[in-house]
This record gives C-alpha cells, sequence and structure tokens, in this order.
C-alpha cells in the first residue's frame, strides 16, 4: 500500500514578508514590495523593476545571496522537528535554469552553503540540485512524493531559491523584452526568494506526533516544446498533459479544484498557455480563469516558485480563508519544464471552518 505523504513544515522569505505566515497574509491583503531597483537602469535609461529583499544589501549577488535568502526558509520549514528525535533526510533544491548572472559554479556552491548550515533539528543526508527554473521546485515535490510512496524514503525536504538581482541577469531580462517597462508591454517584475517544505510519509508523522498541514494528493512533470522567446506558437500541449495527469484521479462531479496558484508574472506566453489548459480541462475547477498570481504581490520568484505556492496553500487552510479543500499548484519554466501539483487541505469545500487532520 502506498503511503500518504503529508506536508509537516513550511518556511518562507519573500520581499512581502520574511517567514511564511507574514508573507502569506501579505500576499492575502495584497500588499505590494514591486518597484525599482535603487541603481540598475535598462536599454532606455530607466530604473529597471524589481521586488527585493530589504534586508539585503542591493550591491551583493551571486551565490551567497541566494543561500541566505533559502537558510530562513530551511530553518523555518524544520522547525516542528526542534526537540524530537533526530530525523535523517535528503533535500531537493529547486534552483535557477543556467542563464548569464547564474552558472553551474554558482549553483555547486549554492548546494554547498546550504548542505553546511550548522544547528538544523535535521540531519540533511544529501542536497540534490534540480535547475530548471520556475517548474523546478514543482518538480522536486514530484521525486519526493515518488519515493515516499514507494517506501524509499521517510521524509524529505523540498525548496526553492531564486534571485534575478545580478547585472548580467538584469541585462538579459532587458535584452529580451521580459522587463515590465517602456520597452516591453509583456514583461515582468523580477523578485527573488525561497520556499521550502518537509514532507514526510503519515506513518512516520505519526511516530513523531507531529501535526499535519496539507496533503499531496498527487505531483506530476511534463514538457513543452514550443517554448517562450522562439518562434514557435505554444497551444499549452505540455502543460494540459501535465495538469490533466495531477487532476486525472479525482471523482468528477463531486471532486474539483476549489483554488488555483500559479507563476502567471504578466507575459503574455504564460497566459495564452493557462488559456487553452482551461479550454481543454475546464471542468476539472470552480473557476480555472480564478487562479492566484503572487507575482502581483512579490515580483516572479522564478526557482522558489513552486515550494511558495504550498505554502500560500497550507497557510490559507491555517488562517481559515481557503476556498475549498482542493488547490492545483502550477509552474512554467523556460526550458520547457512543467509542473503541477494537488493539495488537499483541511478545509471543508463547503466553506465550513477548518478542521485538524487525525494526529495520532
Amino acid at each position: 500500500m502506498e503511503a500518504s505523504v503529508d506536508i509537516v513544515g513550511i518556511g518562507a522569505r519573500t520581499p512581502v514578508g520574511l517567514h511564511a505566515a507574514a508573507a502569506s497574509a501579505a500576499v492575502r491583503a495584497g500588499i505590494s514590495r514591486l518597484g525599482q531597483h535603487p541603481f540598475m537602469i535598462d536599454q532606455v535609461g530607466d530604473p529597471m523593476p524589481g521586488a527585493l529583499d530589504s534586508r539585503l544589501d542591493p550591491r551583493a549577488w551571486g551565490p551567497q545571496r541566494l543561500a541566505s535568502i533559502a537558510e530562513t526558509a530551511l530553518r523555518e520549514a524544520c522547525e516542528p522537528l526542534a526537540g524530537r528525535a533526530r530525523l535523517r533526510a535528503p533535500l531537493y533544491l529547486a534552483l535557477p535554469e543556467a542563464r548569464p548572472g547564474f552558472s553551474v559554479d554558482d549553483a555547486y556552491a549554492v548546494r554547498s552553503a546550504i548542505a553546511t548550515l550548522p544547528g538544523l533539528p535535521i540531519e540533511i543526508t544529501e542536497v540534490r540540485l534540480i535547475p530548471e527554473g520556475h517548474a523546478a521546485g514543482l518538480s522536486a515535490l514530484a521525486t519526493a512524493f515518488q519515493y515516499i510512496r514507494a517506501g524509499a524514503s521517510d521524509a524529505c525536504v523540498v525548496g526553492g531559491v531564486d534571485s534575478y538581482f545580478h547585472p548580467d541577469t538584469m541585462e538579459w531580462l532587458d535584452a529580451n523584452r521580459q522587463l515590465v517597462g517602456a520597452v516591453s508591454r509583456s514583461g515582468f517584475v523580477p523578485g527573488e526568494g525561497a520556499g521550502f517544505c518537509l514532507v514526510m510519509a503519515e506513518h512516520a508523522r505519526l511516530r513523531l506526533g507531529l501535526p499535519v498541514l496539507a496533503r499531496l494528493l498527487a505531483v506530476a512533470t511534463g514538457r513543452e516544446t514550443k517554448l517562450i522567446k522562439t518562434p514557435a506558437i505554444c497551444l499549452g500541449e505540455g502543460l494540459t498533459a501535465t495538469v490533466r495527469e495531477a487532476v486525472g484521479d479525482l471523482a468528477l462531479p463531486s471532486e474539483t479544484i476549489h483554488a488555483i496558484i500559479c507563476d502567471m508574472n504578466s507575459e503574455r506566453y504564460r497566459g495564452e498557455e493557462w488559456g487553452f489548459v482551461c479550454l481543454r480541462l475546464g471542468h476539472y475547477f470552480d473557476d480555472p480563469t480564478g487562479y492566484l498570481g503572487p507575482a502581483d504581490c512579490w515580483g516572479d520568484m522564478g526557482a522558489a516558485s513552486g515550494p511558495l505556492f504550498l505554502v500560500l496553500g497550507c497557510q490559507s487552510t491555517a488562517r481559515g480563508y481557503s476556498k475549498g479543500s482542493r488547490t492545483l499548484l502550477w509552474a512554467s519554466s523556460e526550458g520547457g519544464l512543467r509542473g503541477a501539483a494537488v493539495l488537499e487541505t483541511a478545509f471543508t469545500a463547503t466553506g465550513g471552518s477548518a478542521r485538524a487532520w487525525h494526529v495520532n
């Protein structure tokens, strides 16, 4: 029998909040940190857009910046283990795709910094990198989901971290007309942040006496071949197949998706891609157009997107404002990776009060 896969810890660091509860409350309230970079300018001489971490020096960039952001979220996600028997688990870390300003060596430097963090209440047995951008966090979650359900591991840590604020990266975005501003009507505001979650098999969670924040029903990954920044016309085939796999086991019409959290960021490509999914799979959703795109508040989070969406889903239940018990998370990477996950939370679909999961 396949094990249930539970979320027992979450952590976040974003421009709108330095931990999970604060960041989620800010997104719910519509608080925005979208603004301008303090000194970088675009090709027409205007300040580049950005949503920056207020605690970090904007003149510092590179692997250490990412490691500093990630550490905060990782420590928060592991807090439920404090004072309990020491747990051993692998960490699957989503990172940006290779791009100007972020190299393979940078990815290894981030991994080294995370692997040697002192004082964690968990023993990280390995740090496995998934350097594939926006959907990498959901790909990492898929790996953890498969391993735990197969009994290969009792627990995994899944996370993602990203920051666009390297001069080479920002110039690359500007050259590709991806920065919102006078040069592009379909650009986005770059952000930076990290999200982490502690994922456990139900039997291991019960053994440690930990409450559950949410349960993973399904996680899927796929590929799109008609990519952004190419002449090819994307009809959403890759994302459609990925979402279909994630929601395929729902018993319609009684089981539908009540909420959607995704990486829509004002780029036309992403909006059109999701539009095709809505046309094909709209019957799985209460409202396929009623999605939450938190990039409006904290900027585009790149490789941190999937884990941060999971944080938002868990917090919506914990605070009693979830739209229902099933939430779809999805993300699309520039290199073609697509990811989707169905999160089951403890909130009733009819809008009742939150109920506690059975713990022991």
